[in-house]
């Protein structure tokens, strides 16, 4: 039997184009601002023609909606958070402490890789799209922090006093884009000392307790 491999190989070409025209966008959106960034100019620079990044992504608001999701999970596979890999690691860990822990690990390269786009995405704000996506941003955020923290309450390693809403109240106050660049920004703040602080209060906030390591 002979199997017909063009399907496969298509495939694999839309999403290296798609891969090719969210890395440009993503470039241009940073470097120009998203306003004065048009489709044509996003085309040229993935090389490929400028209908083939409406037929895409479909508009340009939806093409930003890409390159913020690219960021969030670091690569352009329409892969949910809650699905990712680490995930699972998460949910096997048998320590609470440990797997606050990874939590952090995994949720600050996040909030690192996302804060520049998602200013982009608050400068442009003003366009009526734009807002909408942003408020979807922190709606999905708020989500997928929700889900984490249920998954450390399904491995029993929150506080019996503490809820699944103050729980992901707690993540989603500490493990945000605002947060992460007034510390790092107006502060002067490094990296490793945000997650150390964001680890050191979502131990207390979720586990009741401070660990050395973290302070």
């Amino acid at each position: 039997m002979v199997i017909d491999k063009k399907p496969d190989r298509r495939r694999e070409r839309s999403r290296q184009t798609r891969r090719r025209i969210v890395e440009a966008a993503t470039q241009l959106f940073l470097v120009r601002g998203y306003v004065t960034s048009t489709i044509e100019d996003v085309a040229s620079e993935a090389g490929v023609a400028g209908q083939t990044v409406y037929y895409v992504f479909g508009t340009k608001p939806r093409l930003l909606a890409a390159v913020l999701d690219a960021s969030i999970a670091g690569d352009a596979e329409p892969v949910p958070i809650i699905e990712r890999a680490w995930v699972d690691s998460l949910r096997a860990e048998a320590d609470a402490a440990t797997a606050v822990q990874l939590l952090v690990d995994a949720s600050v390269p996040i909030v690192v890789r996302t804060a520049p786009i998602y200013e982009v995405v608050r400068r442009a704000a003003s366009d009526a799209d734009v807002s909408i996506l942003l408020e979807e941003t922190r709606r999905k955020r708020r989500r997928d922090q929700r889900a984490l923290i249920t998954t450390l309450a399904d491995a029993g390693h929150l506080s019996p006093e503490v809820s699944i809403d103050a729980a992901t109240d707690a993540f989603y106050g500490l493990v945000n884009e605002e947060v992460f660049q007034l510390l790092t920004g107006d502060c002067g703040w490094d990296i490793d000392r945000y997650r150390r602080w964001v680890t050191r209060h979502l131990v207390h906030e979720l586990l009741g307790a401070t660990p050395p390591s973290a302070v």
